[in-house]
């Protein structure tokens, strides 16, 4: 709360506005970027791939496209919990570069409208795809995002968890 008197903001509400600028920050990021590392697991081992995405407005949903014959779709259907690497490596000089690591639960989606929405957001920003995108079995995924880790610089680390609108 601010305190007229002193012209001061009490430590919460400080807090809350760092938390506000930081989650601006990787929503930025996200949108910003549109090349991820999805990381999935099977049965024991884990698996990456190099991932076009594309993202909702509010950005707590990632979309990617992906062949349902692949190792990552059966680790998907297998094993929701997947994480996404982001990075500002294009846009930045190397020091500067931001990492962000982002987990959630992936799942295909099955409604129609929203299958829609989804392939027209991947050829706005993809146009490369469209090969893969007029393919007959292709999965469209949707990962709902659970947290953000963001690494400024070796000694920055910022953790915010989204299902439980928490902050640490």
């Amino acid at each position: 709360m601010y305190d007229p008197l002193t012209c001061l903001w009490t430590r919460d509400e400080l807090i809350i506005e760092e938390l506000q600028i930081m989650l601006e920050k990787i929503k930025t990021i996200v949108r910003e970027n549109d090349i991820c590392v999805l990381a999935t697991t099977g049965a024991n081992d884990p698996h990456t791939s190099l991932m076009a995405y594309a993202c909702s407005s509010d950005c707590t949903e990632i979309y990617m496209v992906t062949p349902v014959k692949t190792l990552k779709y059966r680790n998907i259907t297998g094993n929701a919990g997947v994480s996404l690497l982001v990075d500002t490596r294009e846009k930045e000089p190397r020091a500067g570069i931001q990492a962000l690591t982002i987990t959630g639960q992936a799942h295909t989606i099955r409604d129609v409208g929203k299958k829609d929405l989804v392939r027209k957001q991947i050829q706005l920003r993809h146009a490369h795809l469209q090969g893969l995108l007029d393919q007959p079995e292709i999965a469209f995924i949707c990962v709902r995002i659970e947290s953000f880790q963001l690494q400024s610089g070796v000694n920055k680390a910022y953790y915010m968890r989204m299902d439980e609108n928490s902050y640490l």
